[in-house]
């Protein structure tokens, strides 16, 4: 069963009980994920900028693409009962009958689902394609993605967000909301290895999957086995701080293990069973000045019949590429260069828009 909240401003932004602020802690959370200790990331990063600052900065960085409040579609804040326990999560309609093509969103760490909604630039795609978009909450603003750390896999079972989602989905499908063969799922961050983590063990709902700034992590690499092949598309950074691209330990002062991007294609390129020979092309460099530029390497030769396709950054950071990013010396300084030569939300869902289960 679920229950759900309606209610919007004069700028079409939903309301809640944290829809129009970002609380010092979630602050406090980011600093101890990528730092290892509050005291520390504080401490380090309003040495030299406010800490409104700091906040926006880093949590606008984790956003999937540009912001923007103009919204066609209807949000509602939702609950689910899972297990005895209520899961929150905000569901983006447009006016027309369903079912609809529906795209799961996944926060990255620290974040929640009423700031990625009003703040990804996701939503005017969502209601010009005449999307439903899911926008679901992580206990704690954090994903079990898999990751061996005691942050991450504390207060709950370690497949409670699996449980989730997959019930999240089939709501929506018994609703008439989704359409059960064009489910799709991406997220940055944490919210990309839970992507990953979906693919893994939820390849039996979702159509496609990208995930975004993350590689699989160790144990869930040694563990992997779908369902059934997922088409996936990877934007991935060659100089990510946080998730290395070369693969490592995750964050400043770790927070679990995580393979290389090569070595995360690699699999998936073999679940899916793809040539080893893939297409390159490599995107005009748009804009000199951002340090980047991209190469899309695509396996189509698949006897599974499902791709595997990378956005490779180079010289990107923990960032998501879109055409009309601005430069921040705050966020440049802690998570690398953002690319300004492919636009993110439509190469996602040009991706998307003809998978089918």
């Amino acid at each position: 069963m679920h229950h759900e909240r309606l209610g919007r401003d004069d700028a079409g932004r939903t309301s809640g009980k944290d829809a129009n602020s970002f609380p010092t802690a979630t602050f406090a959370t980011i600093a101890r994920l990528y730092f290892g200790r509050t005291d520390i990331g504080i401490a380090l990063m309003i040495s030299s900028f406010k800490i409104t600052k700091i906040a926006l900065a880093i949590t606008l960085s984790f956003c999937i693409f540009a912001a923007s409040t103009s919204r066609a579609n209807e949000s509602k804040t939702r609950t689910l009962n899972i297990g005895g326990t209520q899961r929150e999560y905000i569901l983006s309609t447009p006016a027309s009958p369903g079912p609809h093509p529906t795209v799961f969103i996944l926060h990255g760490g620290g974040m929640n689902a009423s700031f990625t909604l009003r703040n990804t630039g996701l939503e005017p795609l969502i209601a010009r394609e005449g999307l439903v978009a899911v926008y679901p909450n992580a206990k704690n603003r954090q994903w079990k993605d898999s990751r061996k750390s005691e942050w991450l896999q504390r207060n709950g079972d370690s497949d409670e967000d699996v449980k989730f989602l997959r019930a999240l989905a089939a709501t929506l499908k018994n609703e008439g909301i989704a359409d059960p063969k064009r489910i799709y799922v991406t997220g940055p961050s944490n919210g990309g290895m839970m992507t990953l983590r979906l693919v893994c063990e939820a390849a039996d709902i979702f159509a496609a999957a990208a995930p975004i700034i993350a590689n699989l992590p160790v144990d869930l690499a040694r563990n992997c086995r779908p369902a059934r092949p997922i088409p996936i598309l990877i934007i991935n950074g060659t100089a990510d701080p946080l998730i290395p691209y070369q693969g490592g330990a995750v964050g400043y002062r770790g927070l679990g293990r995580v393979i290389s991007t090569d070595e995360t294609v690699a699999s998936l390129r073999r679940i899916n069973g793809c040539s080893d020979a893939g297409h390159i092309e490599r995107l005009p460099d748009l804009d000199p000045s951002d340090g980047s530029t991209v190469t899309i390497v695509s396996w189509t030769t698949c006897s599974s019949g499902a791709p595997v396709v990378l956005y490779r950054v180079n010289g990107g950071g923990h960032r998501i590429p879109h055409r009309h990013g601005g430069r921040t010396k705050l966020i440049d300084q802690f998570l690398g260069a953002e690319n300004h030569d492919v636009d993110g939300p439509e190469a996602i869902w040009a991706f998307f828009r003809d998978k089918k289960l």
